[in-house]
């Protein structure tokens, strides 16, 4: 595929969700170009309604018969990713995808195929990857600095309970997946750092899974007091989807990564709580508000007489050596951006993609394997907790 000659137009798909992607674009500069937005509820369009050279859709069939798109993102409902994103490959389209990538692992390897088919460029938007301490890391490994990998942690946890209801009562995607399924829904956030420090995909892949979680008692507590007149969603057993689901994953070479998503527990979020274990050197990002990005490393850090770790440094201690080239060249820019500047980075390394008609950082095999963790959560829980195999989705694509 040729590069580009023009500036690559894209219509953000939900408006609401879909500011993140706007605001991105005013950041980039010339190499995209916003050209349309699409909702299906034509209030969330009103705002932009008169805007020069924005087009507006009320029907995402529209976006994809539009020969003066290029790309859409994605910004819709989790279930509807996979189906929006085959649908606009196959006309022709390239496509940023918020996270997750897919529900199942049939559409998984629907989208797959997709992309192979179309040729167009696809990448998942998983912002928590592009983080300066997180890229930071990245690179820290990539030169050696914590020796051999053997353990990585990860852990998304975020009270959602107030977006399960619509303003009218009834329930959003949100609020159907926590009445429908038992499992880790939204892996991508906790795995997704951890499995780019680990290699997966590249060097390494991820072998076996399995999911335990713990009782549901947090949504029929907020329910109780929040919605007391809506007594149907107070029954026991109408809240499926546990409080807490941890995952452990095991790689090919005997790695283990384990991995929490917690929707519900009455808790302050925080984004970042992601831990790396090497032979040489020890990350930890804790949560809190004043939770600072720690590291030791063997040689460098506190130790006692016998070469014992006993004092964490500052992660930006390491800053000025270590620093991520993405953040040193483009950090004005990002720090203007949501997500610890991983909205920046998300659209300007699809860009960058596009252009230099290469892969983008998080393809489409890294989305599907992330989001595999979700049905193959379902099964191992399923099966009382057992390991299951994970699919090694690019050796199956060489077949």
């Amino acid at each position: 595929m040729k590069k580009p000659k023009h500036p690559i137009r894209f219509a953000v798909i939900g408006a609401r969700r879909g500011k993140t992607f706007i605001h991105s674009a005013q950041t980039i500069g010339d190499d995209v170009s916003l050209v349309g937005l699409c909702d299906a509820n034509p209030d969330a369009l009103e705002d932009w309604k008169g805007e020069p050279g924005l087009r507006l859709y009320s029907d995402y069939g529209q976006v994809l018969d539009d020969p003066q798109v290029d790309a859409v993102c994605l910004a819709t409902p989790v279930p509807l990713h996979a189906r929006q994103a085959i649908d606009a490959l196959n006309a022709g389209k390239h496509v940023l995808s918020e996270v997750t990538a897919a529900y199942t692992l049939e559409e998984g390897r629907e989208l797959i195929a997709a992309v192979e088919r179309s040729g167009r460029t696809y990448m998942m938007a998983e912002n928590y990857c592009f983080s300066a301490p997180i890229l930071q890391v990245q690179n820290m490994v990539e030169q050696g600095v914590f020796g051999e990998l053997s353990y990585a942690s990860g852990s998304y946890i975020h009270d959602c309970r107030e977006l399960y209801f619509t303003n009218e009562g009834g329930l959003t995607w949100r609020g159907r997946l926590g009445h429908e399924l038992i499992a880790n829904t939204y892996p991508t956030h906790s795995l997704g750092p951890v499995a780019r420090w680990l290699g997966i995909n590249r060097t390494d892949f991820l072998k076996t899974t399995a999911t335990w979680h713990s009782v549901s008692l947090a949504m029929n507590h907020y329910v109780n007091r929040n919605h007391p007149d809506r007594t149907e969603y107070a029954e026991a057993g109408f809240w499926k989807h546990p409080d807490t689901v941890s995952t452990l994953i095991r790689t090919e070479k005997d790695r283990l990564i384990d991995i929490r998503v917690d929707w519900r527990s009455p808790r302050p979020h925080h984004m970042t709580r992601y831990e790396l274990q090497g032979t040489n050197a020890s990350f930890s990002w804790p949560d809190g508000p004043k939770a600072e990005p720690l590291i030791w490393i063997e040689d460098r850090s506190p130790t006692n007489e016998r070469g014992i770790a006993t004092e964490w440094e500052l992660l930006s201690k390491y800053r000025e050596e270590f620093e991520h080239p993405l953040w040193r060249k483009h950090r004005p820019q990002a720090e203007k951006t949501g997500h610890g500047g991983g909205d920046f980075f998300i659209l300007q390394e699809f860009a960058a993609a596009i252009h230099e008609d290469r892969l983008p950082l998080i393809d489409v095999y890294d989305a599907v394997t992330w989001s595999a963790i979700t049905p193959l959560s379902i099964e191992s829980i399923a099966k009382g907790n057992a390991p299951v195999d994970v699919p090694n989705f690019k050796a199956d694509n060489v077949r």
